[in-house]
Formats: structure tokens, sequence, C-alpha cells
């Protein structure tokens, strides 16, 4: 039982923290709330390009098919899939729904699951980088296109963050590994710094939820079950059929193991701050529960991802024995 616990501990500090910011959203709002998005988010792209090997992220470079693929699902197949599912649900949850699917692909998780399942992690953080740069342009006309609202964003603000965000600490992260003594710390204590991405992910995510979970609170007059049912079974269902498009689509485009898994990953996973700046300042009013969507498809992909991954690791693990596969101890 404990082998168990400490192999899942990631899952059930997961599961219960997003529960009880549902229930108790200033408890763990006062944990929360000194955390800033931008920061953190850079300290997690720092720590997973310090331990990423540059040959890889020079090799991706050299032939970007796989990432290039991934970015097509993310924002060509994706929104289309959430627009289908959320045709047959209330207007709330199709607009969660929406707003998820035309998000950029998340900054740090993406990057440590594909890790996690022994994949390729430069395709992930160069999908990263696709979906980033181009979110500023597609991310508005797909929300014009599916739900007829208009958009004025400060792109060149947005860059800007993104750059500072993304681009710099990779780039840190990488000339730091052009010192062999940190090189050798990044190799060799590559799960421990694997684990401080986690958590990091992990407080995002929970202050995330204390907003979703302020807003349902003072919320009223709602069909709260039907519309909670609604968006955890789409929300589920709309990122496990993007993860297997990308796996199976890339394998029939011939792409090695290691890209197939990035590209699933890296084509179905979405980030929260995006979806959830957009719903906070164009659809909370009209589209309360709306947050619900969002909500769930961040939190079902970090669970089940973190399920999916260690299931392909084990694969792959038991099909070449002699190769290293990280593991996370998740």
């Amino acid at each position: 039982m404990r082998a168990f616990l400490v192999r899942h501990w990631f899952l059930f500090i997961l599961a219960a923290a997003v529960a009880l910011t549902l229930i108790a959203p200033r408890v763990v709002g006062s944990l929360t709330d000194y955390l800033e998005p931008r920061p953190t988010i850079a300290v997690s792209m720092f720590l997973m390009a310090w331990t990423m090997p540059t040959r890889m992220l020079v090799q991706e470079l050299r032939a970007p098919y796989a990432s290039a693929w991934a970015v097509v699902l993310s924002y060509g197949l994706v929104p289309l899939i959430a627009w289908l599912l959320g045709s047959i649900a209330p207007g709330d949850v199709r607009i969660g729904l929406i707003l998820v699917a035309t998000a950029p692909c998340t900054l740090a998780s993406a990057v440590l699951w594909t890790r996690m399942a022994g994949g390729n992690e430069a395709v992930a953080l160069m999908t990263v980088m696709g979906t980033t740069f181009t979110s500023w342009f597609l991310t508005t006309a797909w929300l014009s296109a599916l739900t007829g609202a208009e958009f004025s964003l400060d792109t060149s603000a947005m860059m800007q963050d993104l750059v500072l965000s993304l681009i710099v600490p990779v780039i840190v992260g990488q000339l730091l590994r052009l010192i062999p003594a940190l090189a050798w710390v990044a190799d060799h204590k590559k799960i421990a710094l694997g684990v401080v991405s986690q958590c990091l992910v992990l407080a995002m995510v929970l202050k995330a939820g204390v907003s979703a979970g302020g807003k349902l609170q003072l919320a009223e007059g709602w069909d709260v079950p039907g519309i909670f049912l609604w968006s955890v079974v789409l929300a589920v269902a709309l990122h496990l059929i993007a993860l297997a498009s990308g796996l199976f689509t890339s394998r029939w485009l011939g792409f090695d193991r290691g890209r197939q898994i990035a590209v699933g990953f890296s084509a179905s996973q979405k980030t929260l701050q995006v979806s959830l700046m957009l719903y906070e300042q164009y659809f909370k009013d009209r589209y309360p529960f709306a947050v619900m969507s969002l909500l769930f498809y961040h939190v079902g992909q970090l669970l089940l991802d973190t399920i999916i991954a260690k299931r392909l690791a084990d694969r792959d693990r038991r099909a070449s024995p002699d190769e290293e596969i990280y593991d996370f101890h998740i």
C-alpha cells in the first residue's frame, strides 16, 4: 500500500486539492494567492530546458515535422471536435469546451508528461512554441468563428509575455548546459527537478481552481448537477479523443515511437491560464458555468495523462529493458 501511494502521490494530491478548491476555495486561496502565473511558468520551462539534452532540440529543429503535425491537430482538429461535442450540450458547456480547445498547448506539463512516457520531449517543446506564438491569431479566429464573439487583444503585450515566460527560460536553460558541471547536475538530478516542475504545475491548476470554485459558490438558479455531469463527461471525452488522434495519426504518418507519444500529449493538452483569461474577460457574465468545462478538462488531462504516461513508459520498458525511461514515481 505504501509503495502504491508513493508511486501515485501526484494523483491523490491533485484530486484531493481540486475537490477542496470547489468546496472551500478561500482555504486553498490563502496558499495560492502569492503565486503569479508568468514567473511560475517561466521557472517550470527553465527546469525542463535545463534537463533537456541540447542534441534533442537541435534534431527536432532540423526536421520539425512531428511538432508541426501536433500544432495542426491542436489548432485544427481539436476545436472542431469541441464544437461537435458541444452541440449536444447546454450552452455553458459548449462555450467552455470551445474555450479549452482553442487555447494553445500547455507550457510545462506537455513536456513533463511526454518525458514521463518516454517520448521525445523536444517535439513537445516545439509544439508548445508553435501553438503559443500563433495563439494571438488562431485562438481569436476560432472563437470568433465558433461563438460569434469579437476580440480586441493586445497582441504585442501578449507576445512580450510569451517571450519572457517561454523563450528566455529555454535559452537560459540550454546555455547553462554549456557549463559541464551544471549539465552534470541537470542530468543526474532530472527526477528531482521534474518533481519540482510537477509541483509548480499543480500550484497553477489549484490557483485556477480557486477562482472557479469561488464563482461556482456565488452562482444561483442553475441546474448545477446537470451542467456538472455534462462538463465532466464531455471534457474527458474531448481530451481522450484528441490524445488518441495524436497517437494514431502520427503512427500512420510513420513517426517513431517517441514522436508519436509527444504528438499525442502536446496536441491534446491545453493551457488553463489562457482559456480562463478569455472566460473572465468575455464569457463569464453570459455563461458563468462555462468555467466548469475549463476546470475539468485541465484536471482531467493531468489525472488521465499521468496514468496513460505511466502505462506507455511501462510498456516501452518491457519492450526495451535496457533503454532509459524517465520515471517520476507519480
